[in-house]
């Protein structure tokens, strides 16, 4: 079984997330700016009251850096993806995917999205089950890879055209040829069955995946520790799933 050979570091804990947060608040370049740009003005213009002004500014916009759903997701993800020594994976380009591989990969990126943002706003880290669910999403991008490779060979293959070639050689007796055109049909009618297998078992785990979620929503809100590690170890075995899955497709 494959395992990540990236060295092990301890994930963010909610304290240094928070912190992250702070710091992201404080710095982003439209509260520094703004703030800076009225106390310039209150300098300039002599005006000291101003100043005032310009320190209210810079707070009111760096708490609404601090409170944006989207900045703290963000922010959790690069103190993460710090935590691993910035080696998460680069990632697919969904665009470039075959709807049915691209709509089970954005499932399982935005499933993870909304567990970091339900991590984020807990009282508690839960950052091992925040770095499970990466890890599995890493692994279905892997399984991803290798189903549009699989993807890109069939729909290159005219079965039909090659059906219709099977009974025409039938019809004048090119039993040989016959047979291995055959072949070749048994062949193509394995890698699709693969390529669909691929396509449920995906499926089947993002649904186990959303209810994984459901289930740390609810620890969450009851501030209840005591079910991560049981989290943990279902989100392992999706994981686990996948690495079976990604392993049986054919490599590049």
């Amino acid at each position: 079984m494959r395992r990540d050979s990236t060295p092990d570091r301890r994930p963010p804990t909610r304290s240094e997330l928070q912190r992250a947060l702070a710091v992201n608040a404080l710095t982003k370049p439209v509260t520094v700016g703004v703030g800076a740009a009225v106390a310039v003005a209150a300098i300039v213009l002599g005006a000291t009251w101003l100043l005032v002004i310009a320190l209210v500014a810079y707070a009111a916009l760096a708490a609404l850096t601090f409170f944006d759903e989207k900045e703290a997701e963000a922010v959790g993800d690069r103190a993460y993806a710090r935590g691993h020594g910035g080696t998460t994976r680069a990632g697919l380009d969904p665009a470039k995917l075959a709807p049915e591989i691209r709509a089970q990969l954005d499932a399982a990126r935005a499933e993870q999205s909304g567990i970091v943002r339900t991590i984020t706003e807990s009282d508690l880290s839960f950052a091992d089950v925040r770095e499970e669910v990466a890890q599995l999403v890493a692994a279905l991008e892997g399984a991803a890879g290798r189903s549009q490779r699989l993807y890109g060979y069939l729909v290159t293959q005219d079965r039909r055209a090659l059906r219709d070639r099977i009974e025409q050689l039938a019809r004048i007796g090119d039993e040989a040829t016959v047979a291995a055109l055959r072949a070749q049909d048994a062949e193509l009618g394995r890698l699709d069955a693969m390529l669909r297998g691929a396509y449920g078992e995906m499926e089947q785990v993002n649904a186990s995946l959303r209810t994984v979620h459901a289930r740390l929503v609810g620890l969450a809100v009851s501030s209840q520790a005591s079910g991560e590690a049981e989290l943990v170890g279902d989100v392992r075995e999706l994981r686990e799933r996948v690495d079976v899955l990604t392993e049986d497709l054919p490599s590049p």
